[in-house]
């Protein structure tokens, strides 16, 4: 008989983990991965959590930058598993590499290739650096340029100021400009009333300023209750 899930993160997986370069300083543990969904109009609240959020090192008073999702399964289970329920945590956070594994092998999904891989050891588990290089591959542009500071400026008022959505379209936007580099031109978020998009607004400037990328901001807003709210999130933020 095998042992249960909990035993075998303890005894299985963390020691593996460590050896390929995955310190406790770049696994965050349990992180909630809940969704919310509108049905008839009402809200319908999802829960779920993470295994393993594996992060990238973050430099001083820099936040983590988040690179992958490990479903994590009991050792007499088989590796892939834990395989689409990491999947739908990754749409949620815009994560793009997504694994499972039973302590002894791992399976992992290609977002960028849309294809499953085949069942490896554990033992060879992709190192920090070499997701890293291969997520600048398939982005087109480099963690370490100028243009990609934003990406690791910690959020206004802490990690916890935010939903799960607003993270997503904050890091997908930042993306894109890394991407685009000076040439970027224009990124749309389309969101639904009451989702937050003021206070998305406000990080996003928050995060291109404290990287020197932010000149200029305009607000628009349509009427004077929305002109007031988001004229007291930015002077929280900027003063």
């Amino acid at each position: 008989m095998g042992m249960n899930e909990a035993d075998t993160r303890a005894k299985l997986i963390d020691p593996k983990l460590h050896n390929v370069g995955w310190k406790e300083d770049l696994i965050r543990r349990e992180t909630t991965a809940g969704t919310i969904e509108i049905i008839n109009g009402r809200t319908k609240r999802k829960g779920g959590r993470i295994d393993y959020l594996l992060c990238l090192p973050a430099k001083d008073e820099e936040s983590p930058f988040a690179l992958a999702i490990l479903e994590a399964k009991k050792e007499d289970e088989h590796a892939t598993l834990g395989l689409e329920q990491a999947r739908e945590y990754a749409k949620r956070l815009n994560v793009p590499f997504v694994f499972s594994t039973n302590g002894h092998l791992f399976v992992s999904h290609d977002t960028f290739l849309d294809k499953i891989t085949e069942e490896l050891p554990l033992d060879n588990f992709p190192t920090p650096e070499k997701l890293k290089k291969f997520y600048e591959k398939n982005k087109g542009f480099s963690l370490d340029e100028e243009h990609s500071k934003a990406l690791f400026v910690p959020y206004q008022g802490g990690q916890s100021e935010r939903r799960y959505y607003q993270d997503a379209a904050i890091r997908a936007t930042l993306e894109k400009i890394a991407s685009q580099k000076k040439g970027w031109n224009r990124v749309l978020l389309s969101l639904a009333t009451g989702s937050g998009k003021t206070r998305i607004a406000v990080q996003l400037l928050h995060k291109l300023e404290k990287s020197g990328q932010l000149k200029r901001a305009l607000f628009v807003c349509d009427r004077n209750e929305l002109k007031r709210q988001g004229y007291g999130s930015l002077f929280s933020s900027f003063g």
